[in-house]
């Protein structure tokens, strides 16, 4: 049986999703958010980029706790920490009777760990540059196959620049990065880019991003073969429209899904999280 890999769209996503762009925190101000994120598939892009069906359904749950810290006006740490990871490969009752089992394995996911550097804070328009580092803390061969995953295995490194600006008095902003993801143990490199822009409403913030992922075809196949198709060389243009509301100035909750336009080696159906945040 082929090892699955799930590769989940929204958290390649969720740390230029979660992180204020290329706006850093100010010293001892923090920034945390607790997030379940659920992807449940039949269909996945293939290696040439076909709308393939998949069956039995592949489901991945990940709880997840996210935090920005000042360290300075200049420098703000950031941890991903998805605490609890769930891959789960659905039982099927075939037509003519016979009966595929089943598979699933929990364990924490991979967590990142990060550091934005300003470069310019001043004005209406901010740069900041930002490296972060992927562990491989979540389980690369799991469950009774030994072929789920809730972590890819290898330790990885990603340089970003972002660029933000503000419209202020209009209540709108907007934000563009681009990433070259370093990974290890004959993964490819990656190319990733992404667009925000956000409108504040009242106790509302429409949010829409717009994020690609481009391998740079660099890895050695050969020791990515038992990985899948979800294990290397993964390609994708996805929109992710999100939805905040402040409970109170410094609290509130989050919506976000996950769609893919196209794509490569990586699961098609739409991703779903919803979140709670803290900012003081």
């Amino acid at each position: 049986m082929r090892r699955i890999f799930i590769v989940c769209l929204f958290l390649t996503l969720s740390i230029c999703a979660l992180a204020g762009g290329g706006w850093t925190k100010k010293k001892g101000k923090t920034y945390l958010k607790l997030s379940q994120y659920t992807i449940i598939a039949d269909q996945y892009f293939n290696p040439e980029g076909n709308l393939i069906s998949i069956n039995p359904r592949i489901s991945f749950y990940n709880t997840a706790l996210y935090g920005e810290y000042g360290l300075s006006d200049k420098i703000t740490a950031e941890v991903y920490f998805p605490f609890f990871s769930r891959s789960v490969l659905n039982s099927l009752q075939r037509r003519n009777g016979d009966f595929v089992q089943g598979d699933e394995v929990s364990s924490i996911g991979d967590i990142n760990i990060g550091f934005k550097f300003a470069i310019s804070q001043k004005g209406p328009t901010v740069f900041s540059g930002k490296v972060t580092f992927g562990l491989p803390t979540g389980d690369a061969s799991g469950g009774k196959t030994g072929t789920l995953q809730t972590g890819d295995g290898e330790f990885n490194q990603m340089l970003t620049l972002d660029i933000g600006h503000s419209f202020y008095p209009v209540p709108v902003y907007a934000n563009a990065s681009v990433s070259i993801n370093n990974r290890t143990k004959g993964f490819s490199d990656e190319f990733r880019f992404s667009f925000e822009a956000g409108l504040t409403l009242n106790k509302f913030i429409l949010i829409g991003r717009l994020i690609g992922v481009e391998s740079l075809m660099n890895g050695d196949s050969a020791d990515n073969a038992n990985q899948g198709v979800f294990g290397n060389n993964i390609e994708y243009l996805s929109l992710m429209p999100e939805l905040v509301y402040k409970i109170k100035e410094n609290f509130g909750v989050t919506a976000a899904i996950g769609t893919a336009f196209s794509g490569r080696q990586v699961l098609a159906n739409p991703s779903y999280e919803v979140g709670f945040f803290l900012d003081i």
